[in-house]
């Protein structure tokens, strides 16, 4: 699997390259209309010219084969997730409402409404903890706390979960979680609003894995371009709080943390990969690569795909993209 660097990358992205001219809304990311975006995106087999979210059709003519994949990871979330229409559903919404992402709040309950879940039900999803189901509320909660700050989990609630769900479905949770917030993110970085005549269910599109590769706009390398010139010593406290003594202790520190579930063997994973899934050079090594493709190869494959064709067109400068990831996992408290 790529690294996780090029999702923390793809909100940069989107700023980069070209975009329509005119705004659809003041404030907002300019968005093409929905024929252009769909001129833009790999050839369809099934599915092609429906309406396209928002947040697609502000990626499309920029990142087409990164959109196509973003539209299969949402689709897989929120129709195929083990965790079933109720729970995926209501952890959506929490994780959106955490965020205070009103697009993806209303997503999810029109995804909520669809699977027949009642307007009583969804009111007390919206009241708060106390009047979650009790079948339901840890896995809410957990949703919520990893959201707000995922560092603060503690081993005993992770513990309980998993007692509950089992190992592949806390997986599915945990790539339920990462999916929403990144999503999230996409959507208030760009200002979007939801549509017109309410949410829209998930796309049910099949792109050709064969279809040649869009034609992307060039972009500049960040590090060609004219600015302040750059500092001769670093003297941002953040970054000069850990030499690299402190950084060697901390690696040596989580290595010895006993993980909360087990990680698969490459053997076992490479018997669940899924159709379609590029063959490993080398035995994968990585242990959250091997955790997600072991317990959860369908959903784990679909976020590779999204990285994969992010980094293909992307093309991020190297220096600004570690800089980037370095910021973003020490922020969240993230040993990576």
């Amino acid at each position: 699997m790529i690294r996780t660097s090029w999702l923390a990358l793809f909100l940069f992205a989107m700023f980069a390259g070209t975009a329509p001219a005119a705004p659809d809304r003041p404030g907002g990311w300019p968005l093409a209309s929905n024929d252009e975006a769909w001129k833009h995106l790999p050839r369809a087999l099934t599915g092609g010219g429906a309406r396209l979210p928002a947040w697609a059709r502000a990626t499309a003519c920029d990142l087409p084969r990164t959109t196509a994949a973003m539209l299969e990871l949402d689709r897989l979330h929120r129709t195929k997730s083990p965790l079933g229409p109720s729970l995926r559903g209501k952890m959506r919404w929490v994780a959106a409402d955490a965020n205070r992402c009103e697009y993806a709040r209303a997503t999810a309950e029109a995804d909520l409404r669809r699977a027949g879940i009642s307007e009583a039900e969804i009111a007390d999803l919206k009241t708060g903890p106390d009047r979650w189901p009790d079948g339901e509320r840890v896995a809410l909660k957990f949703a919520r706390q990893m959201t707000r700050d995922a560092s603060l989990v503690t081993d005993a609630e992770f513990a309980g979960l998993k007692a509950a769900y089992g190992d592949e479905k806390l997986v599915a949770m945990v790539l339920l979680i990462a999916a929403a917030n990144f999503q999230d993110r996409l959507i208030l970085g760009l200002g979007l609003a939801p549509e017109d005549g309410g949410p829209l269910p998930p796309l049910d599109v099949k792109f050709d894995p064969e279809a040649p590769k869009p034609t992307v706009p060039a972009r500049d390398n960040p590090s060609h371009r004219h600015g302040p010139a750059e500092p001769t010593k670093v003297d941002d406290p953040a970054w000069r709080e850990f030499d690299f003594a402190a950084l060697q202790r901390g690696l040596r520190d989580q290595k010895a943390v006993q993980g909360r579930v087990r990680v698969p063997t490459y053997d076992e994973v490479l018997g669940r990969l899924p159709d379609g899934y590029p063959k490993p050079r080398n035995p994968i090594r990585i242990r959250w690569s091997l955790v997600c493709l072991g317990y959860q190869p369908e959903l784990a494959a679909a976020w590779s795909a999204c990285t994969r064709a992010f980094g293909e067109e992307a093309k991020q400068d190297r220096v600004f993209e570690e800089s980037l990831f370095w910021i973003v996992t020490r922020t969240i408290h993230c040993f990576y």
